[in-house]
């Protein structure tokens, strides 16, 4: 029965949408939508000859079906409903796309005109610009009229009329500057219209062509005039004024209609005053061009609506028109006017071409719900069989399904329990048994307050109570005393319901999670230690990735001179810690252990204080691994005041070695000079034995061969 009510709605909903899509000419359509109702009709009492044979073909072993349940003649009443609803709903699609189908070509009806008028508008505005700045023109106007040469009037005359002809001009006025008649062509008007005369006044001051809304002239044609002074002249300019008689091509263009219709219309109106003005022939009025009005006020006015900016343009409308008719219209503006263009199409017509679809969609829908309604008769025949089949089939799969699943709930070694309405357990499987140190059939028919401790009870009773009421399953950390000790239990409870969705009791899975509590806090204080460890130490330590921070501890910080780590984390790279001059060492150091070159590496460089002075520091680092990126892990040293003593002891050490050469330089001297005191007292002894005298000077503490090493060295 589902099947075949979403095989009618489908058919109602889609084959009008399919023959719409297939065929375009009205009597294809006619043609279709019989034919598509005739092969409905076909397959339903195809559909319906099984139904009947399958039911009433069975032997006698059917039973008496019991009395129909009120929910199932609700779930009829509701199909019916739905069949309804979407009968209804298939009217309303078929009225809408008969309605958008027209709008459609309202549409193109509207943009074809409106394009048309524009263009025409735009060649009559060319020709006054041409006439406007012609040369020839005020050449010949001159010479007639400072010259007085008659000659020049008649090939000024000559050559607009010409201008006339060629362009399809209905006639050309010549006027002077204060807008008196100087000439005029063949039709043209014989007086002035005061729209006119306006019109030339204001061309006349501001040197612009004017455009004059259509108007009717004393023999009853409807004119629109283009005002063009000859603006080249540097004294007050003459004025050519174009008459366009809108009955030799407007007219003929708005009347036309691409289809045969028999209310299909283009109005050309615009607003004068408090009042609608209608340019154009109505269809339903041949004589309202440039004389109808009807009130902007007029209630429920698909023009007025329009120019009261009730409507939005380009978009389809239901209002009256000016015969008080329901129609369906298009509102398009006309660029460089104040005109409005209206195609529009009565309602009645558009609804006449949906009428015969109407009908189909009707008997489809009505032959629909008398074949559930047979099928839910002859379902009813037969249900006691199937129902008892049922019942025994549900019974046996019932058996099988609890056989399974105590056979999974003794083998889990999660607690696994069920609980009524009371809180009484109705099942607790061997796992839980042993937690509670008490066999399976003591605890059955009991509740918590017989197993755990009072507070303890309370608790899950009143976790109990909210998964049932609120009809969710929760998952919650549960710590109970067992014959264990107490243990940490994750526990998911969820409502128990029966066949008609009635919550009956809960069911509940824990499971002892204890050591891995345990683990887990080892863990949080492992980490809280190491935490201590890393925040509290001196040395600065970090991790850097793609070249900013992505962690310092506060050692780190105090050595740059910042307050905060997340001063650096948040808002430094590692070049602004980096004095210029080393920069590009520390950045190329980063890229090759990034990059795996090297593993760790150790080096000084010049880093930059918060303040901009220099610091000297030593870096430790090594690469690794961080949230799957690549990254170094390091730490570093201030070494500022150990460079400082290094450099100061190395101070020391030139000096003293500067002072060790100098006493050096001075103990030659004082050696040398020894020396040759030494040398001279012997020549001076010898020169005393060679004249017989004793020698005055004692060098016995000098051997022979120490004074011939020392004399050798000299």
């Amino acid at each position: 029965m589902l099947i075949y009510a979403i095989f009618a709605a489908s058919w109602i909903l889609v084959s009008d949408q399919v023959i719409h899509q297939l065929f375009r000419d009205p009597d294809q359509l006619t043609l279709a939508s019989m034919l598509k109702g005739w092969v409905y009709v076909l397959i339903t009492s195809l559909l319906l000859y099984g139904l009947m044979r399958r039911w009433f073909g069975r032997s006698a072993e059917s039973q008496k079906a019991p009395p129909t349940p009120l929910r199932l003649l609700l779930s009829l009443g509701l199909l019916i409903a739905v069949i309804l609803a979407l009968m209804v709903t298939s009217l309303f699609l078929t009225i809408e796309q008969h309605t958008q189908e027209e709008f459609g070509r309202l549409q193109a009806v509207a943009s074809l005109k409106s394009r048309q008028i524009s263009d025409w508008l735009n060649e009559r505005r060319g020709d006054a610009d041409f006439i406007q700045t012609s040369e020839f023109f005020i050449e010949q106007y001159q010479h007639w009229q400072v010259d007085g040469d008659v000659q020049s009037a008649e090939r000024l005359q000559s050559r607009l009329e010409q201008f006339r002809k060629s362009r399809g001009i209905s006639a050309i006025s010549l006027l002077n500057p204060q807008g008196e008649p100087l000439w005029r062509s063949e039709y043209a008007p014989a007086a002035i219209a005061p729209g006119l005369l306006t019109a030339a006044q204001l061309s006349t001051k501001t040197r612009q062509v004017q455009f004059v809304n259509p108007y009717r002239d004393n023999s009853g044609r409807v004119l629109l005039d283009l005002v063009a002074p000859l603006t080249a002249l540097p004294v007050a300019a003459p004025l050519i004024v174009l008459h366009l008689d809108l009955s030799e091509w407007l007219f003929p263009v708005l009347e036309s209609w691409p289809v045969a219709s028999g209310s299909g219309e283009t109005l050309l109106f615009r607003r004068d005053g408090d009042d609608i003005f209608y340019l154009n022939p109505l269809r339903f009025r041949p004589d309202a061009a440039a004389s109808f009005r009807l009130p902007l006020n007029s209630p429920n006015l698909l023009a007025a609506k329009a120019l009261r900016s009730e409507a939005s343009l380009d978009n389809i409308l239901e209002a009256k028109d000016y015969r008080n008719v329901a129609v369906i219209g298009l509102v398009q503006a006309i660029n460089g006017t104040d005109w409005l263009l209206l195609t529009k199409l009565d309602k009645v017509e558009v609804y006449a071409k949906a009428r015969s679809e109407v009908g189909w969609i009707v008997c489809v829908g009505s032959l629909t719900i008398f074949i559930v309604c047979a099928g839910f008769y002859l379902m009813r025949q037969n249900q006691n069989l199937a129902l008892a089949t049922a019942v025994q089939e549900a019974q046996a799969e019932r058996l099988r399904a609890l056989d399974l699943l105590a056979a999974i709930s003794d083998l889990s070694v999660d607690a696994i329990f069920a609980k009524d309405l009371e809180g009484r357990y109705i099942l607790f499987n061997t796992a839980a048994a042993n937690f509670v140190g008490k066999p399976v059939e003591e605890v059955l028919g009991l509740d918590d307050t017989t197993i755990f401790p009072l507070e303890q009870a309370e608790q899950l009773r009143e976790f109990g109570r909210r998964v049932m009421v609120e009809n969710i399953t929760l998952t919650n950390e549960e710590t109970l005393d067992t014959q264990h000790g107490p243990r940490v239990f994750l526990a998911t409870k969820g409502p128990l319901c029966d066949a008609n969705g009635k919550v009956i009791g809960l069911f509940g899975i824990s499971r002892d999670i204890t050591e891995r509590k345990q683990a887990e806090l080892e863990l949080r204080e492992s980490e809280a230690r190491f935490r201590g460890l890393v925040e509290q130490s001196l040395a600065g330590i970090y991790i850097i990735q793609e070249g900013r921070f992505v962690y310092v501890n506060p050692g780190f910080a105090a050595i740059f001179g910042y307050e905060r780590a997340e001063d650096i984390i948040d808002g430094k790279l590692v070049a602004d810690l980096v004095s210029p001059q080393d920069r590009q060492m520390v950045i190329e150091n980063l890229r090759r252990r990034i990059d795996g070159e090297i593993g760790d590496i150790n080096y000084c460089f010049e880093g930059l204080h918060r303040d901009g002075r220099g610091i000297d520091v030593e870096v430790h680092g090594r690469s690794f691994v961080h949230q799957n990126r690549p990254a170094v892990i390091g730490f570093v040293l201030d070494v500022s005041a150990r460079k400082a003593n290094e450099d100061k002891l190395n101070h020391q050490a030139e000096e003293l070695k500067a002072r060790n050469d100098q006493l050096e330089r001075f103990n030659r001297a004082m050696v040398g000079r020894e020396l040759d005191m030494i040398k001279l007292k012997q020549q001076v002894n010898e020169l005393s034995k060679e004249l017989g005298r004793q020698p005055p000077y004692t060098l016995t503490f000098l051997s022979g061969d120490r004074q011939a090493a020392e004399a050798g060295d000299l």
